[in-house]
């Protein structure tokens, strides 16, 4: 930070848009909805539910939920350690291949795993965010009976 800018406010944005055709909020609103629809081509079928922090349940459970939210599926490459066997000059180039191909061939079989669990793990966080719309729709049910209980007894 240099002598001329000034400390920020914690409320303020992190990000401040100068321009005549679309502003910050606009701007934050297009990149939502690219993710959701990105999210929902790699095949979640539901998104992280948008709740206001003042009106969440448990906190904790909207944090761990965004963290599976956000993290990106798993993939196996190969990933192949040099070999001293590999620096022979005829058998060297031979071993190179042939252990090339029985990585490939290991590969293969872990990668369908991967691929299966990947398809379980978003199944499994569409269903965790559905559960957290459910329970925080059914909390400001709650609340909004609780008050109307208060009114009437008043």
């Amino acid at each position: 930070m240099n002598e001329t800018q000034s400390p920020q406010p914690a409320d303020a944005p992190w990000i401040v848009i100068h321009d005549e055709q679309i502003t910050s909020e606009e701007l934050v609103r297009l990149v939502e909805e690219r993710v959701t629809r990105r999210r929902a081509a790699l095949g979640y079928v539901s998104t992280y539910p948008d709740v206001p922090l003042e009106k969440r349940v448990n906190p904790h459970l909207y944090y761990y939920l965004e963290q599976a939210n956000a993290a990106a599926p798993a993939a196996v490459e190969p990933i192949l350690a040099p070999s001293p066997a590999t620096r022979a000059p005829v058998v060297g180039r031979v071993w190179g291949k042939v252990r090339a191909e029985m990585h490939n061939l290991v590969l293969f079989y872990v990668n369908k795993s991967v691929r299966e669990q990947n398809r379980i793990n978003a199944d499994l966080i569409s269903t965790l965010n559905e559960m957290a719309r459910v329970i925080q729709d059914q909390q400001d049910e709650i609340d909004t009976l609780r008050a109307e209980i208060e009114r009437r007894e008043r």
